[in-house]
């Protein structure tokens, strides 16, 4: 028995009807028939498996809750996630269903809570059985750290995510196997460009469009991902790429109409090759992500500005995504839209951006750069975050200092809590 205590002849055998019937859930959504998917997978959820094991259709549930996710049928996905609860009581399942959690959470912007069912999921690396799941983990883990803009965590989890394939930690019901709706191939991209740059993930976004299989495996397995890597693209001058991942969106789209994430992907795309700001409205609303509504608002308010010098309406498009991205859990991005406001200085929204300090002697941007050097971040770090200059940072840092009575970061960082809490206390 594993660590878990989940039985070996559960996850070992291969005669397993819930994960016959996966695989060819996985082979349908390869070809791109979403809804035939699903249902395979709804049936793999209901299946009793030949041994008459419970554990094999709650992780078929968990599996069809994964695939519902990525299309951010998230009410239907957490009805799956309740259905593997229903079928079975053990703490290897709990952890599964943790990590379930975990994604759905964060699709609906609460990286806190994503991080804190990750802690409590994680548990399934210690047993080889059920390390695929792990995986799962570390992706949620990595997104997180991406849109807080915590780089070196971001690159942690990634090479997480690299050492579950390279140690043969992919494996799944006890085999090797792994479904189609967990690639993280689109993520390796953002972390690239993340770490080093658009023009360096260039080639690898190319790479996901080169093949229509591929570009169908990287728009099912996330559909808002295929915004991102046109946009490199097309910044690189590579319409033709640009083009074929337009394509498929296309295609796909129309065979799978009722399907509202893809329908919003393939209407962005469109958007961003053709440059047409009313196809971004209609993508707009047509999406059920509130991250990817976010990242289309900022696109409008990129073509209104750059096409159209319609500054005052492109601010109004920058002040919805800058909130949107805070709302979704992704300060990231929200600090990157508001540096777009600051350059046009049309709006004030920018500069209430940040939360009103809690410490009545600290403005509110003082606040700010003193809550994330308390955090331990560098001002390097920081300036990164706020879109400000090291240099503008370094005089930011020693107001404080010279406010609150600090003679270091490391003497701010103790003593952070303690402002806070009194100014809680204070002010209840």
């Amino acid at each position: 028995m594993g660590i878990l205590g989940l039985n070996a002849s559960i996850l070992s055998s291969h005669d397993c009807i819930n994960l016959e019937i996966l695989h060819t859930a996985g082979s349908v959504w390869l070809e791109g028939d979403v809804v035939s998917a699903i249902s395979l997978a709804e049936a793999a959820a209901t299946a009793r498996c030949r041994r008459g094991s419970e554990h094999c259709t709650a992780l078929a549930s968990l599996q069809l809750a994964l695939l519902l996710t990525n299309l951010r049928c998230i009410d239907e996905a957490k009805r799956a996630v309740r259905q593997a609860t229903e079928v079975v009581d053990d703490p290897a399942i709990d952890a599964v269903t943790a990590l379930v959690r975990a994604k759905i959470a964060l699709c609906e912007g609460d990286i806190d809570g994503a991080g804190k069912l990750c802690d409590a999921g994680m548990v399934v690396a210690n047993d080889p059985r059920l390390a695929s799941w792990a995986s799962i983990g570390n992706t949620v883990r990595a997104i997180a750290a991406m849109r807080r803009g915590e780089l070196a965590a971001m690159i942690h989890h990634a090479n997480q995510l690299k050492d579950d394939v390279l140690f043969g930690r992919d494996v799944l019901f006890g085999r090797r196997d792994t479904f189609p709706w967990d690639s993280p191939a689109w993520l390796v991209v953002q972390i690239l460009e993340a770490e080093k740059g658009w023009e360096v993930a260039v080639p690898l976004a190319r790479g996901l469009f080169e093949s229509e299989s591929s570009a169908r495996g990287l728009l099912l397995s996330e559909p808002a991902a295929a915004s991102f890597l046109v946009r490199i693209l097309l910044r690189a001058g590579d319409r033709e790429s640009a083009q074929r991942g337009r394509r498929c969106a296309a295609a796909l789209s129309a065979d799978n109409p009722d399907i509202r994430a893809i329908t919003a992907a393939a209407l962005h795309l469109d958007a961003l090759v053709e440059e047409d700001v009313s196809l971004l409205q209609q993508a707009a609303t047509a999406s059920r992500d509130a991250w990817t509504r976010a990242s289309m608002n900022e696109d409008i308010g990129d073509l209104l500005s750059a096409n159209y010098g319609d500054f005052r309406q492109a601010c109004t498009h920058y002040d919805t995504a800058m909130h949107s991205y805070a709302d979704a859990g992704s300060p990231r991005d929200s600090s990157r839209v508001r540096s777009k406001l600051r350059r046009h200085d049309t709006s004030k929204a920018a500069a209430r951006f940040w939360p009103s300090s809690r410490i009545p002697m600290l403005t509110d941007t003082e606040y700010a750069v003193a809550e994330l050097v308390a955090g331990g971040l560098t001002n390097a770090e920081v300036a990164g975050k706020m879109f400000l200059s090291r240099h503008t940072v370094a005089f930011h840092l020693r107001k404080i200092f010279q406010k609150v009575g600090a003679k270091s970061r490391i003497e701010l960082a103790v003593m952070w809590k303690q402002l806070v809490g009194q100014d809680i206390t204070t002010s209840m």
